[in-house]
């Protein structure tokens, strides 16, 4: 990635509340135009992280650039950056028009100028027929699409997004996935997404940062994230995994080291099946029916218990207490390290 084509560029960044080091020693490169998530649980650093980039913190070492240009230590309304919050932080007291106006009303823009532009935003999102309502009068939905209106008038060089799906329920979360990537597309500004979802990110993202302990513990595109998960930690994280301790891997697999197995990598036979590669036998403990597929959880003759994720078909699917043979594909083992 060249300097020319770098939205944000962290070098070393630290940020410490006295003994608690929040965020320790991130180096990091967003591209222009990237759809980038930092996914991590609570108290692993990426809000902090989202935060330094803003300006709403300072870190305590450490540089941080907007597209080549140094801007550590500068205020965060001199910074061309926006954020998205999760609480919208609409105005109550204006209509939407003027909430979505308000960041160009702040730069001096002529009223007839910005009501256009205002509007111009809120036909991005759908939502010019509610221009004259109140933040109340809106569903939780339009209220979070109405913040990206306001976020996204004023062009910024990065939009910074914090956790802005969280409190929408799961159907209209997925709706607003499909929405927010298409609009990033449109827009064409680089969004940095923080999320404890990994679905989410892995929906989204362009890449995704994994974090944990104030660190990004891998840095990769999603399907490289998902297929080849570098560590016990963002292998469980990150999705579902079978995970092989040393023990449980030379007793199953008859390898020696630690391992990873996707459930939906594994496929169920009756025990006299002809199967090559790898296999181990064991019985169906409980079957769990999701619509689009099954989870099936099998007790293994050697030992450890395997989750496998089966499509829902119409053939009859496995039962407790039915002894099956589980397979894989070698390639599809991943070593951890």
């Amino acid at each position: 990635m060249t300097a020319a084509n770098t939205a944000i560029r962290l070098l070393d960044v630290h940020r410490h509340f006295g003994e608690v080091r929040a965020v320790d020693g991130v180096d990091l490169e967003i591209a222009d135009g990237e759809f980038f998530s930092m996914l991590g649980p609570s108290g692993s650093g990426k809000t902090t992280v989202l935060r330094l980039i803003a300006g709403f913190e300072q870190p305590t070492s450490g540089t941080i650039e907007l597209a080549g240009k140094d801007i550590t230590g500068t205020a965060p309304f001199e910074r061309d950056v926006n954020t998205v919050f999760q609480d919208y932080a609409l105005f109550p007291h204006m209509n939407v028009l003027d909430n979505v106006a308000y960041g160009l009303r702040v730069r001096g823009v002529k009223k007839t100028a910005r009501r256009q532009q205002a509007m111009d935003a809120l036909a991005m999102v759908r939502l010019e027929h509610v221009a004259d309502r109140k933040p109340a009068q809106l569903s939780g939905g339009q209220r979070q699409r109405v913040a990206l209106a306001r976020s996204i008038v004023v062009r910024p060089k990065v939009l910074l997004l914090d956790e802005p799906l969280g409190a929408l329920d799961l159907k209209l979360r997925e709706q607003m996935q499909v929405e927010l990537k298409q609009l990033q597309r449109d827009l064409g500004i680089t969004f940095v997404f923080v999320t404890h979802d990994q679905e989410e990110a892995l929906t989204l993202s362009d890449r995704i940062a994994v974090f944990s302990e104030g660190r990004i513990v891998q840095l990769g595109s999603p399907s490289e994230v998902y297929e080849q998960p570098v560590n016990e930690y963002v292998a469980s994280f990150v999705g579902t995994s079978n995970l092989f301790d040393a023990e449980a891997a030379r007793a199953v697999l008859g390898a020696e080291g630690r391992f990873a197995l996707r459930p939906e990598k594994i496929h169920l036979v009756a025990p006299s099946a002809s199967a090559g590669g790898p296999q181990a036998k064991g019985k169906v403990a409980e079957t769990i029916y999701l619509g689009v597929g099954r989870r099936v959880v099998v007790d293994l003759e050697a030992g450890p218990q395997l989750v496998v994720l089966e499509p829902s078909t119409t053939e009859a699917a496995v039962k407790r207490g039915d002894a099956v043979l589980a397979t894989w594909r070698t390639e599809d083992l991943v070593r951890l390290t």
